[in-house]
């Protein structure tokens, strides 16, 4: 029968494969033909198919074809096989990154939060401590040493050297507590008495480059030199154990607190804006105003005003100078650690040290010519001992603004020193107080000096631009009045308690040695030795005479009116 219209259209074809219009009108054969070609291919498919031999889109079987998908594919992904070469390189980096970092991890697990202290800045303090340490022994021990008479030499090099014993001991139970930990507006706390908070792993917050034992080191070379500088106004006639618990309590009582003061964020001076850069007023100025009190305690050596007192050995005193010079670069140059400005790079690296060095040396030299030239004129000679006075002068006046001031402002303030001290060395002759080697006259004005004029000088081109610290010839005139505060309270506080001190010790153990142990020396009445022979008596006294100490004048009343004479000496000598 004929199919219906529907039928048809589902059996109809516009044209089959083999190229057959109507479905009805094909023949036998060819019908055949066209389902054998179609069941072939159809059974070679799925053959292939099991056997995984075909993928048409990813394996062609026709290399032509196989050509021709690459080629589509490059041009589709023309990256891809470099992309993934990327990927797996970036993989390989991420995971060796991870590996560093767990590395870094075990590390600072490991080492227990140790800071990283600069070696550089170790090195320098290190070399800076040592320097500091040789102006005292030997420097400042040679310098007295020379200037004394014989029978008088070997007792204040003893000064000096057991100072540092006293100072270094007195330092570690007390002292660095008291000027460096934080507390009060004077004094610092216990906190480190004996050095109990103070770790191998800590830094101070002065000098945070550094560790703290290390700085506990740098500034016990300040605490020690300071006393020791007094010992020149009393030469030749103090007790040596009177003379240590006067020094004991000086440096607890009045270096500490200035110290304290001037150096600490917490410390009045500093948070009024005082600048000192390595202790003008700490050092120098308490320490000349303490030899002042104490030459006038005392009193006057014996003869004084009537005899001309002869030096032991001026070469002696010349290489304890340079020695002093030496180490001064240390004292100041070491200083710059503590100063941190900004804009500047942490640590000696800024410049700050090799400026300050810079600036001592310039003072040092301009000073001792100044003296020279002064002395030259006043007295027609010009002597060794003034051209070493000179440079000492200059060393102290440099030491408030070495690290503030430039080459200009050092060079003024050399300039200066080596007159103003010169004539304030004469002032004892005037007024008559015995400052037996000019301990009060060089440090106390030098010191006052060389502040004061720090508010002239002081520029930002040394301390760094926004650091404030300008003085008054670059546009800060009120830092001449807080430098002169810094200065007179320095001087006030060492005067009244040096002078509460000596009464103290003088009336509970007595001060002075006897006239005719002055006379014989204190190398020999102190210490028992001398460096001028003497023989004994059958007693096993010393047979005075036998010193034969060269004298100008006799002194028969002042011997009468010796305390041993009295029956005053109570043997603590």
């Amino acid at each position: 029968s004929r199919a219906s219209p529907t039928c048809r259209n589902e059996f109809d074809f516009q044209q089959d494969s083999c190229g057959v219009r109507d479905m009805k009108n094909l023949s036998m054969p060819r019908f055949l033909y066209c389902v054998l070609k179609y069941f072939s291919v159809v059974i070679f498919l799925v053959s292939c198919s099991a056997e995984g031999q075909v993928d048409w889109k990813v394996k062609p079987q026709s290399p032509a074809l196989r050509a021709s998908v690459e080629a589509v594919k490059s041009k589709e992904f023309p990256n891809a096989k470099s992309s993934l070469r990327d990927s797996d390189l970036i993989l390989e980096k991420i995971k060796a990154l991870e590996s560093t970092i767990s590395q870094l991890q075990k590390n600072i697990s490991t080492s227990n939060s140790i800071p990283a202290f600069q070696s550089g800045d170790v090195s320098w303090i290190l070399t800076s401590s040592a320097l500091v340490f040789m102006m005292t022994i030997p420097g400042l021990a040679m310098f007295y040493g020379g200037l004394v008479r014989v029978q008088n030499v070997l007792s204040t090099v003893m000064q000096s050297f057991s100072i540092a014993c006293l100072i270094t001991i007195l330092w570690v139970l007390f002292g660095y507590s008291l000027a460096f930990d934080t507390g009060g507006k004077v004094f610092g706390s216990h906190q480190k008495f004996w050095l109990q908070k103070v770790k191998l792993t800590g830094f101070h917050p002065l000098f945070p480059s550094i560790p703290e034992p290390l700085f506990v080191v740098y500034s016990l070379t300040f605490a020690i030199i300071t006393p020791a500088l007094i010992s020149g106004a009393f030469a030749d006639r103090m007790r040596f154990g009177p003379m240590l618990v006067f020094i004991g309590l000086w440096h607890l009582l009045v270096y500490c607190p200035i110290a304290h003061s001037t150096w600490m964020t917490d410390g009045f001076l500093h948070s009024a804006g005082v600048m000192d850069f390595a202790g003008g007023n700490v050092v120098h100025v308490a320490a000349g105003c303490a030899g002042l009190m104490s030459s006038i305690v005392v009193g006057k050596r014996a003869g004084y005003g009537r005899e001309v007192f002869s030096h032991h050995n001026i070469l002696i005193s010349v290489l304890g100078a340079s020695l002093l010079w030496v180490g001064w670069c240390g004292f100041n140059g070491g200083s710059a650690l503590g100063e941190r400005y900004p804009g500047q790079p942490t640590g000696v690296t800024s410049g700050l040290a090799a400026t300050s060095v810079l600036n001592t040396n310039l003072a040092a030299a301009t000073a001792s010519l100044t003296w020279m030239c002064t002395e030259w004129m006043i007295r027609k000679r010009p002597s060794v001992l003034g051209i070493i006075s000179g440079m000492f002068s200059g060393l102290v006046t440099i030491t408030a603004g070495a690290g503030y001031v430039n080459v200009t402002g050092a060079f003024c303030m050399g300039f200066l020193a080596g007159p103003v001290c010169y004539f304030a060395a004469q002032l004892k002759h005037r007024f008559g107080y015995d400052d037996a080697l000019d301990a009060f006259g060089i440090h106390a004005p030098g010191g006052a000096l060389g502040g004061i004029l720090t508010g002239f000088f002081a520029t930002e081109e040394i301390t760094g631009k926004g650091s404030g610290k300008n003085g008054a010839f670059y546009g800060n005139p009120k830092q001449i009045y807080l430098q002169m505060y810094g200065v007179a309270f320095s001087a006030i506080w060492s005067l009244i308690v040096s002078y509460i001190l000596l009464k103290l010790v003088d009336m509970t153990l007595g001060l002075r040695v006897a006239i005719e142990d002055e006379l014989s020396g204190l190398d020999m009445v102190c210490h028992g030795e001398s460096l001028v022979p003497f023989h004994l008596d059958p007693d096993g006294n010393i047979n005075r005479s036998s010193l034969e100490l060269p004298r100008s004048c006799s002194l028969e009343a002042d011997v009468e009116s010796s305390p041993s004479k009295q029956g005053e000496g109570n043997g603590f000598i």
